[in-house]
This record gives structure tokens, C-alpha cells and sequence, in this order.
């Protein structure tokens, strides 16, 4: 069969370079595609993956710069070359290009044979560094195990291939399986859908592999086989090996190995995890400390009750299979129970705390990824609780776990991937302290205490009250109000916030539709929590509410946030889609903290922008605040959206803003929140100091 012709990228927003660059390619017998800016280019290298990239330097949308950064956001081992055409060769030009990640550059007006030459030897220069990068891989594995059957897995044809010796080796194995499928075939049928969810794991979401099955033999023995191997970066195989066990299990007693390890997952189980911290404990060394980390996937129920079990479990399988890779050969890991999971290792007693936590977030920063199953993208948020045993510290396995899962209980979730807390003394008061929280959240349902305050929101173009945000107050019988940060997490924990969020959307589109009866047709900002993104009615909710209670779908603005969107990208789409078919505008809060990829909030169906508040603080005082704003009003310009600048409390941040190109601006410097009353008056005398009609 004939070698396919590579695939060059063409990436240039002037069609006629891209019209030459094409002819160009075709006779010399490259293939092309084109793009006619940085951000369609990422998404065509995105869905084509094509061998090579040539792209301009200054486009619309994305410049070459931008787009070739973002590419290797998704080739880390610079697989593809990408070669950039820009109109000068001056120096700044050029390290501009290196820096971002170009493999080489090229001086417009383009001389087409000098061009042809590069792209014939970075392609050349490529493939050598696949071939080196696939050889070290099997290196790799031979130092990990001896005596192994090397095998390749295409996954493009799905052909299973082995090694000339894996018959001398496997002899059991005929005839060799030459799929995925056939080999299946041979794995017991209880390990048979575990070993299916770790492949298509690390297919799916390039994970390495390294675990268990125990396969049936021809006259229906039992044998063990550990799986070994690792996806070529760039290219599309899994390189690995395979080693029996079978002899070596046969030494350890059947029952014990299943009574000490978790049946979903095949890690250690609790009872494992506390008999090996203690002997951990009893050979350290006197400058070694002991960490012990108990971790958790965040919402896990939440997930779970949206996707089914089959998909949380192979979530914990993929969790599960990671954790020893991203901790170290010395660290030990286990599944205590749920989606929670631990992990004991030592460090050096010396170290501060906070560089301890940061050592370990370091190690844990691959839990970062996509995790895709059964076709679904998830983004993930973990939790970990850390305690450290040294001289003098507790040194029961028991208690140290119990402190470590104590830590963990205290996290709030936060907008990162992981976070940390380190056990401290009193933290078991600090949790009694929650637990008289929750109990008083409960009679405050009951009692409805809760009320909605709203902040408005003003047009700078205008300078008029356009919109408002509907804020949840927690207010107490004796007047005492407590701070939405201190029991929306909590409620959240409990999992009421799916009740009280139902309230507040059928309370705020109560009070949208009053003002519009008064003559003040204000817009209406509702956040969404993310157990209530999750549900896949959401729709015909919002939609019931404001029919219910006879509000203006488009004057009602469902607010997001980036991680909500980011945790399930497709789903996210498809909700969205639906509310703003509906005739809802859709805004994404706390713009900027999060980990979005920019390919996504692309697709994402926004009305508005909102600028976290945290760029707006020092905006007066800070270059680095003013650009990232400006980035975002230019972002929000070419798409067409609406942006609002949060926590603006002073006059000269709201010039900056007006200046920078910010649509609208909400905070302490307009009005704090208020009750419903209270901002009606509001309004009303703002619009009367300024002569103007009320918006219409």
C-alpha cells in the first residue's frame, strides 16, 4: 500500500500566499489544508493533526504567535514542525518565533524551492526524532522488567503487533492476538472490562499503562500477566511489553492479595495502606519524614448521578492507574473508600510546609488533563488533605491517616485543578465549627431565611442602570447576616444547593418580571451552581421558572463559570445551545482565573463576558492588569460579546475600564447589594440625578 503524501497546515489570513503556498506544495507532493487565522488554524491542527505547519505571523482573530503557543499547549514534544512566514527577518521577529515554539522561520516575499528544502528536512528531522523517542521508550521498559514480550498497538488500524520471541515467552498466547479485541479474548471475564477501560484510557487521554489481568489459557488455566507501555508522543501507537506472573502469584495466597486490595481499581486497599505506613514509619530515617495524603475527586456524586456507574467507575480506574505514576516508585498508593484515595511518601524533614505542599502539587500536576470516557470530556477538580509524621509527631498509622482525612475535610474547592491543605492542631474544632454550620443551613431552609440582594450593573456608553446580579443573603432571625462564602460551600457539600438554587431561580425571575411591570425592564443575572449545570433538565427548569413567572426570557442572564463549563466541554455546549435557543443570555463569571482552553469558550454560545474582579483591584497601579483587561475587551469585540468588569469601587478604575473598552461595570462604587426595594429606589433616583429616561 502506498505511503500517504504528508499534510501541510497552511495557516495565512491573504488567500493568494495561501493559493501559492498550495500549488507549491502540491507539485512538490505534499497534501494542504488551510486556515485564515491563528484560532481556525489551532482547531484544524486540533481535529487533522497534520505533519507539518507553516504560519503566518500577523492575522486576525489569533496572530502566528499566539496560535503556534497554543499548539504546543497540545504538542508538549514539538512532534509537528511548524515553520513560521513572517514579512521581516529581524532579530525580534525571529526569537518571537523561537520562543512560541517555531522549528524554523521563512522571510515573505516566500522563495517556493528554499521553502520546499525546509519543509522536506524538518519533516525528515521529525520522523528521526519519532524513531529515537519510540527507541528510548522500549529502552525504558526493558529497565522497568525483564524477560518481556514487546508489543505495538496502532491505533490507527487497531493491529496488535508482538515481538518475534513473545511465542518463547507466552507459549500459552495462539494463536497471537493481532487486536485489542482478540485479546480480550483471552482475559478472564471479571478483569476483562477493567483492562478495556484502562486501553481505552490511556487512548483517550495518552495515560501509560501499567497494570494486572489474569488471562485464560487454552485448556482454561489461569495466568497473570502484567501490561506495560506507553503512547508515542505525537504519533499513534502504545509501545509496551508484557511479563507472566503467574509463578509469583502462585507464591502469595490468593485470598490475601484480594482481602488487601481494592476490587475496582487493583490498588491496596485501607488495611493495606495502614500496615505499610506503620513499617514505613518504624524504618525511616531520623532526617525523613513521612507524608501521608488523603485525596478525593471533587463532585464525584455529582458526577456519577449524571453520567451512571459505569462511568464513574472507569473514572476511579483512570484515577487509580495514574496516582503511582505521578507519585514515584517510593510513594505508596491505595484507595481508601469512594472517590477517595491515599498516598504515603517520604520527604525531607526539613522542608517548610509550604514547599512540602508545593512539592506535591508538582508531583500531582498531571491530574491537570482531560479525562475522556465513553466519548465525554471531563474536567477534573481533586482535593488533598496532607499530615506529616516526624520525631515527635504522632507516629500511629491510624491517627495520621485519620489527621490527613481531617485536612481534607477542611478544603474548600477552589478555581485550581488541586488544592492542598496541611493538617494544623485544632483543626478538629475548626470542623465542629462546620458541622453546627450545616446544622443551622437545615433550619434556615425550613425558616426561609434566605433572601436575594441585587447589585446593578451600569452601561459606561450610557451611563445607565441596565442589569443587575441576584446575590443569595443568609439572613438570621436576630438580624445577622453570614457571609455567602462562608455557607454556599457548605451547602454545596451537602448537596441542598440543587433546592435553594431552584428558589432563587424561581425568585429572581419573579422579581425580573415585577420591575418589567413597573416599568423598569432590567436585566437579570442568575448564577448557576455547578451540581445544577450538571442536570440535564436544566433547561426546561429555567424555562418553567420564567414562564411561571411571566419574565422576559431575554432580559434573563444565566451566569457560568469557566471551570462549570470546562468540567463536561460537550454537554456544557449542548445546555447552552438550548437556553439561547429559548431566547436566554448566557455569561461567564470569574473570566480569567480559570484553566479554559480558549478552542472550547470559542464554541461556548456567550452573550457577556465578566472580568474577574481580581484585574480590576490594581488596575491604576498595574501594566500587567490593563493589558490582560485590554486582551479581553478585544477578545469580547470580535466575538461579539457584552463585558462586564466586577469589583469596581473607585472612579478612576471605572475611566480605566471606559478606556480600555469595557461594555458595562458592577460594584462597591455603583451600590453594594441591596434588597429588592432598596435597588428600586436606587435606580430611580440614579436615572432622576441624570435627567434621563428609564432604560426602555
Amino acid at each position: 500500500m502506498a505511503e500517504a503524501q504528508p499534510l501541510v497546515l497552511i495557516v495565512d489570513d491573504a488567500l493568494p500566499i495561501r493559493a501559492l503556498l498550495r500549488a507549491g506544495l502540491a507539485k512538490a507532493g505534499y497534501r494542504s489544508t488551510e486556515a485564515c487565522d491563528g484560532a481556525q488554524g489551532l482547531e484544524l491542527f486540533l481535529g487533522q493533526r497534520p505533519d507539518l505547519v507553516l504560519m503566518d505571523v500577523n492575522m486576525p482573530v489569533m496572530d502566528g504567535f499566539q496560535s503556534c503557543r497554543a499548539i504546543r499547549e497540545h504538542d508538549a514534544e514539538h512532534a509537528v514542525p511548524i515553520i513560521m512566514l513572517t514579512g521581516s527577518d529581524d532579530y525580534d521577529s525571529v526569537n518571537r518565533a523561537f520562543d512560541a515554539g517555531a522549528s524554523d522561520f521563512i522571510a515573505k516575499p516566500v522563495n517556493l524551492p528554499l521553502l520546499i528544502q525546509r519543509i522536506r528536512y524538518a519533516l525528515r528531522d521529525a520522523q528521526r526524532e519519532r524513531t529515537l523517542r519510540r527507541v528510548q521508550q522500549q529502552h525504558d521498559s526493558a529497565r522497568m522488567l525483564a524477560g518481556l514480550a514487546y508489543w505495538s498497538f496502532d491505533l490507527q488500524t487497531g493491529v496488535l503487533a508482538w515481538a518475534a520471541h513473545t511465542p518463547q515467552l507466552l507459549p500459552w498466547l495462539t494463536p497471537l492476538p493481532s487486536t485489542a479485541a482478540e485479546f480480550a479474548g483471552f482475559v478472564a471475564p471479571p478483569d476483562r472490562k477493567r483492562y478495556m477501560d484502562i486501553l481505552n484510557g490511556a487512548i483517550h487521554n495518552d495515560l501509560s499503562l501499567d497494570f494486572e489481568v489474569r488471562c485464560n489459557g487454552p485448556g482454561g488455566e489461569e495466568h497473570i500477566l502484567r501490561i506495560l507501555g506507553q503512547r508515542d508522543p505525537g504519533g499513534d501507537t502504545l509501545n509496551g511489553a508484557t511479563q507472566e506472573l503467574t509463578q509469583k502469584r502462585l507464591q502469595e495466597s490468593r485470598a490475601s492479595y484480594l482481602d488487601y486490595h481494592d476490587v475496582v481499581t487493583g490498588l491496596p486497599n485501607r488495611k493495606l495502606f495502614v500496615s505499610t505506613l506503620e513499617s514505613r514509619l518504624q524504618a525511616r530515617a531520623a532526617q525523613t519524614a513521612v507524608a501521608v495524603v488523603a485525596i478525593e475527586i471533587q463532585r464525584f456524586q455529582a458526577i456519577s448521578s449524571a453520567y451512571g456507574e459505569g462511568v464513574s467507575e472507569t473514572l476511579l480506574r483512570l484515577v487509580g492507574n495514574e496516582l503511582p505514576r505521578l507519585a514515584g516508585d517510593e510513594a505508596f498508593c491505595a484507595r481508601l473508600d469512594g472517590p477517595r484515595f491515599a498516598i504515603q511518601l517520604a520527604i525531607d524533614a526539613e522542608l517548610a510546609p509550604p514547599v512540602i505542599l508545593d512539592h506535591l502539587g508538582t508531583l500531582l500536576r498531571g491530574l491537570d488533563r482531560t479525562w475522556s470516557i465513553d466519548g465525554k470530556d471531563l474536567f477534573l477538580r481533586f482535593s488533598a488533605g496532607v499530615c506529616l509524621a516526624k520525631e515527635g509527631s504522632a507516629q500511629d498509622p491510624l491517627t495520621l491517616l485519620r489527621m490527613s482525612t481531617s485536612a481534607l475535610a477542611s478544603v474548600r474547592p477552589g478555581s485550581s485543578h488541586l488544592t492542598l491543605a496541611l493538617y494544623q492542631d485544632g483543626l478538629h474544632s475548626s470542623l465542629r465549627k462546620v458541622l453546627r454550620l450545616e446544622t443551622a443551613l437545615r433550619h434556615a431552609i425550613e425558616n426561609e431565611e434566605f433572601q436575594l440582594f441585587y447589585q446593578p450593573q451600569m452601561d459606561l456608553s450610557t451611563q445607565r442602570i441596565v442589569g443587575v446580579e441576584a446575590l443569595l443573603r443568609w439572613i438570621k432571625p436576630d438580624g445577622a447576616s453570614v457571609s455567602p462564602a462562608e455557607f454556599i460551600p457548605v451547602l454545596e457539600d451537602m448537596g441542598l444547593i440543587t433546592v435553594l438554587g431552584k428558589w432563587i431561580l424561581d425568585e429572581a425571575c419573579r422579581q425580573q418580571a415585577a420591575w418589567s411591570a413597573e416599568g423598569l425592564p432590567l436585566r437579570m443575572g442568575i448564577n448557576l451552581s455547578p451540581v445544577q449545570f450538571l442536570q440535564a433538565d436544566l433547561p426546561a427548569l429555567v424555562e418553567a421558572a420564567a414562564s411561571r413567572r411571566g419574565a422576559c426570557p431575554r432580559l434573563v442572564e444565566l451566569e457560568i463559570t469557566e471551570s462549570m463549563a470546562m468540567t463536561n466541554p460537550q454537554a456544557s455546549i449542548k445546555q447552552l445551545n438550548q437556553l439561547r435557543e429559548a431566547g436566554f443570555k448566557i455569561a461567564i463569571d470569574d473570566f480569567g482565573i480559570g484553566f479554559s482552553s480558549l478552542e472550547y469558550l470559542l464554541r461556548f454560545p456567550l452573550n457577556t463576558l465578566k472580568i474577574d474582579q481580581a484585574f480590576v483591584k490594581d488596575l491604576d497601579q498595574g501594566r500587567r492588569d490593563r493589558a490582560i483587561v485590554r486582551a479581553l475587551t478585544s477578545l469580547s469585540l470580535g466575538l461579539g460579546l457584552t463585558t462586564i468588569a466586577e469589583g469596581v469601587q473607585t472612579e478612576r478604575q471605572k475611566d480605566y475600564l471606559d478606556a480600555l473598552g469595557v461594555s458595562e461595570i458592577q460594584g462597591y462604587l455603583l451600590s453594594r447589594p441591596v434588597a429588592a426595594g432598596q435597588l428600586r429606589s436606587f435606580v430611580r433616583d440614579f436615572h432622576a440625578a441624570d435627567s434621563r429616561p428609564l432604560p426602555a
